[in-house]
């Protein structure tokens, strides 16, 4: 069943309007720039973003997530390559090597080849990933280091947009107000003037008392 092409319009117009704005999307190899766009013009409708200034710091908390995921994949792949060690040597050829990391990244434990690899090395999955995670835990640490340090960075950028948007819903009521108060002495200076001319009209009406009396 093909897709309604008018369901297609915003998020098209969207992903165009971000472009004009960003240029084009420079991303690492294995990255996917139709998810990181989606991801961006997510997070640009979430937050409610409609100014340029408040367009760019929407990209640069999500940015900021997209970092804390290239982490996460880092902490992934830094505990597979660790597990891939257990299970060859040095006389390993680099094919069975990158198949055996291809089948780990999959989550293909239930597969044959795998299994039998796993228990020749003495090892349950659960007892090889434990392996994996102590002698790797160096390298998780520091970036485990890195992620808080976007964690810190998000939670700035966050307290930043909520400035942002607070200040022009301040600048707004401030105009209404503006507006309203114009209004409210308009309304007040009409019946002073009317009363005015009034006061002025009667004066010229007034007889003149006659002389001699």
């Amino acid at each position: 069943m093909s897709e309604n092409p008018t369901l297609k319009q915003p998020a098209q117009a969207a992903t165009s309007h971000v472009s004009q704005i960003f240029g084009p999307t420079r991303l690492l190899p294995g990255e996917s720039e139709a998810v990181y766009r989606a991801g961006l013009i997510g997070t640009i409708k979430e937050l409610g973003a409609t100014t340029h200034l408040q367009t760019y710091v929407a990209e640069k908390i999500f940015q900021c997530m997209w970092w804390m995921r290239r982490y996460e994949t880092q902490k992934h792949l830094a505990i597979i390559t660790a597990m891939v060690e257990k299970l060859v040597n040095y006389g390993t050829p680099k094919e069975q090597r990158h198949a055996l990391t291809l089948l780990m990244q999959g989550q293909e434990w239930g597969k044959p080849a795998l299994q039998t690899i796993i228990k020749a090395s003495g090892n349950t999955a659960e007892s090889l990933m434990a392996h994996a995670v102590e002698s790797s835990r160096e390298e998780i640490q520091k970036i485990d280091q890195l992620i808080a340090l976007r964690v810190k960075t998000l939670g700035q950028l966050q307290q930043s947009y909520e400035a942002l948007v607070n200040r022009s819903v301040m600048q707004e009521r401030l105009r209404l107000q503006n507006e309203l108060l114009k209004r409210d002495l308009h309304a007040i200076d009409v019946p002073s003037v009317e009363l005015d001319a009034g006061a002025k009209g009667k004066s010229r009406a007034k007889p003149k008392a006659k002389s001699g009396q």
